[in-house]
């Protein structure tokens, strides 16, 4: 019985050196950046600053372990070659803009939580850019793959719009969200939660075999370990580094289903519910979540928030392994 369950894990893990790899290039870069910076800014500045040092730690995570890891392009337009390895639904290469919806994501995450800005402005900025990135992430062609009854009634609008209007929602409300609640509940919990989250989303990626956009989400992940372990001890808000999640969890996900091998099985109910986790904490902001104390408060947490990771990545793990090495070795370049 254990060799069996040694087997099944084993063909749905990637190989020992790849994820080595991964943690020397990305997700220690990531996780130790995250901390030194947070840690630093709130030791100079105090609690009052979890929210830039949050912020400021994720982006300074972000660009560190891009640099190693090389994982997102800085800037598309510089290469023109990029256009090559676009799937036939994309006309522009409009994942490679991720860097700087990252970067934009933050910003306005900052600024959406400046007390002099009104509550319309916040949810603006945050319906802003959550609408930016459903425009240049989603293909004009991508409705096309959808049933012909979404352009009927009782659905009033075109199927074009649906994926638009679906993935403006998931990364506006979950940003909302989670931020409300990471602020209702200072500590680490909510950033390990949601990390954990993200490496179940990683997974679900791999098993798509386009391996090389797992790193896209795991590197969040080991930024918000990094500033989880600092408000271990700080027991601050951590929601200066949560808008970039909602991001890039949904964004992510939806990208690597597009470019997925013809040859694989991977449902899309997969990547549907591995991107639900902002949504489904973002419950926790709300009566009668937003009540609960002590266990049971964090028991519905983490039942909120790694139910959708664990649905996805049963969906994943039934239809795919990742058991040919080389196979594996070749998607994470």
């Amino acid at each position: 019985m254990l060799d069996e369950w040694k087997a099944a894990f084993l063909r749905h893990t990637p190989p020992t050196d790849l994820m080595l790899d991964a943690g020397r290039k990305a997700l220690g870069p990531a996780a130790g950046t995250a901390v030194v910076l947070f840690g630093l800014v709130l030791l100079l500045l105090g609690k009052r600053a979890a929210l830039f040092a949050g912020s400021l730690a994720m982006l300074a995570a972000f660009g560190v372990a891009n640099y190693y890891r090389e994982v997102f392009y800085w800037w598309p337009i510089d290469r023109p070659d990029l256009m090559s390895d676009t799937p036939s639904l994309l006309s522009p290469p409009s994942w490679h803009w991720i860097s700087l919806l990252f970067l934009a994501t933050q910003f306005f995450g900052l600024l959406a939580r400046v007390p002099s800005v009104p509550l319309w402005g916040g949810w603006g900025l945050r319906f802003g850019i959550g609408f930016l990135a459903a425009l240049v992430l989603v293909p004009p062609g991508f409705h096309t793959q959808l049933p012909e009854y979404y352009a009927s009634w009782p659905f009033p609008l075109q199927a074009k719009v649906w994926p638009i209007l679906i993935l403006t929602l998931t990364i506006a409300l979950g940003w909302a969200g989670t931020e409300q609640v990471a602020k209702n509940n200072p500590g680490p919990m909510v950033a390990f939660g949601l990390a954990a989250s993200l490496f179940g989303a990683s997974l679900v990626i791999a098993h798509s075999h386009t391996g090389k956009y797992a790193d896209a989400v795991s590197i969040p992940a080991a930024a918000l370990v990094g500033i989880g372990l600092v408000s271990i001890f700080c027991r601050v808000d951590t929601g200066g580094a949560l808008p970039a999640v909602s991001l890039i969890l949904p964004s992510m996900l939806f990208i690597a289903y597009q470019y997925m091998s013809e040859q694989t099985t991977v449902p899309w109910q997969a990547f549907v519910y591995a991107s639900l986790s902002p949504l489904a904490v973002s419950l926790m902001a709300l009566p009668p979540f937003s009540r609960l104390t002590g266990f049971a408060k964090w028991a519905v947490f983490l039942v909120l928030c790694l139910s959708p990771t664990v649905a996805g990545v049963t969906y994943a793990v039934k239809a795919e392994t990742l058991v040919d090495t080389q196979t594996v070795e070749d998607e994470w370049k």
